[in-house]
């Protein structure tokens, strides 16, 4: 029996886990369709492209070694100066020191929560949010509100997506972009904005993202928002590679805070990946893009003709979620204890939540599902819905 007593930091007794992590746990046969993991689907990554990348890097010693070797903290020249093209092309003009390489979005998060919130600070949010983003603001004791709700207090931090959000899958617009910009200066709030799906749009314009609208009529190095991209889903997860774009006084807080935490992003990660976009991002996105607007399509279809009037959703211009919002008193949760045994998992919508709303809805993630099984799954969630509800 082990006598030590371990008194954990509160930082540590905050963190909960992660629910959508949890489903791994859920009962369910072997031949589970599994509609909550909003993961990119293996199958479409680029791995000949891959190959060919570390087998170029390798194949000239000099730049072998140094794909081995430490890396400056704010990561590689070569791949700050691609992000600040693909920034510049979003209408964000940004210098390599406005950038920093980190280990994928999460980090991100984590990063700017911790620069700009102490506990008991509040810090605003959507309703529904990424769970990723309610995990680290309850590690860091924020008093978390959401946006439309929280009054006229000052806040320290507001997080938003606005652009294939998860989980509802919707997209902004550029008047609803600006209102949370203006809800940020009011309440002196910095904000985070987290974009981890603007590379995969299946219809309609792409609209100018926070940032942007930020430094219409300043420098970059004025603005308060801080752009969270990353490579997750437009490459691979795998690569833990993300960034984010933003002041440079803030950028260089960052830098040092990242220093303390894990050194430096992945050398091998971020030359392999300078080789990869050499030919550009557009390529590798276009074969995704096909793939996933095929597989929205089928599950908007699936629940068209499988689930009709239970329920309602969205219909999602891109990224990897559909929402679906059930009658006012059914509980998600207790749909999927009625769903894992006949094979169809998904996410309740309280998950996504600070304070349990949103018990009526659920996330369905359509981008790891082969299209020809979305009626499938649809059915046994249908069959499900009439179980419980007798």
């Amino acid at each position: 029996m082990n006598s030590i007593d371990y008194r954990y930091s509160d930082y540590a007794g905050r963190l909960t886990p992660s629910a959508i992590r949890a489903l791994a746990s859920v009962a369910s046969p072997d031949d589970t369709i599994r509609l909550g993991p909003g993961e990119p689907d293996s199958e479409l990554f680029a791995l000949d492209e891959f190959r060919d990348a570390i087998g170029g890097l390798f194949s000239d010693q000099k730049e072998g070694r140094s794909a081995l070797q430490y890396a400056p903290t704010a990561g590689s020249l070569e791949l700050r100066q691609h992000i600040c093209r693909h920034m510049a092309a979003r209408g964000v003009e940004a210098a390599p020191e406005n950038v920093l390489l980190v280990s994928g979005a999460q980090q991100g998060i984590h990063l700017c929560c911790a620069a700009f919130l102490n506990a008991g600070d509040r810090a605003l949010v959507q309703t529904p949010t990424y769970p990723g983003a309610l995990q680290v603001l309850a590690a860091c004791g924020a008093e978390v509100a959401d946006m439309d709700e929280a009054g006229s207090e000052k806040a320290g931090l507001l997080y938003a997506m606005s652009t294939f959000q998860n989980p509802t899958g919707v997209t902004l617009s550029q008047s609803e972009r600006r209102r949370i910009l203006g809800i940020a200066r009011d309440r002196d709030a910095i904000v985070v904005e987290d974009d981890p799906y603007e590379a995969l749009r299946f219809d309609g314009e792409p609209a100018r993202c926070l940032l942007s609208l930020d430094a219409e009529d300043r420098t970059i190095d004025e603005t308060r928002t801080l752009y969270l991209g990353t490579f997750s889903k437009s490459i691979a997860p795998g690569l833990r590679l993300g960034w984010i774009v933003g002041a440079r006084p803030v950028i260089e807080k960052l830098t040092l805070m990242k220093q303390a935490e894990d050194l430096q992003v992945g050398t091998l990660a971020q030359a392999a990946l300078v080789r990869l976009l050499d030919g550009g991002l557009e390529p590798l996105t276009d074969r995704l893009r096909a793939a996933y607007r095929t597989r929205r399509d089928g599950m908007l279809e699936a629940l068209r003709t499988e689930f009709g009037n239970r329920g309602t959703w969205n219909v999602p211009d891109g990224g990897f979620f559909v929402w679906v919002t059930l009658p006012t008193d059914m509980d998600a949760v207790s749909l999927l204890h009625e769903a894992a045994p006949l094979g169809v998992t998904f996410v309740p919508g309280a998950a996504f939540t600070h304070d349990g709303a949103c018990r009526n809805a659920l996330r369905l993630s359509y981008s790891s599902v082969p299209v020809e099984r979305m009626a499938e799954a649809v059915r046994r969630l249908a069959r499900a819905f009439d179980t419980l509800i007798g």
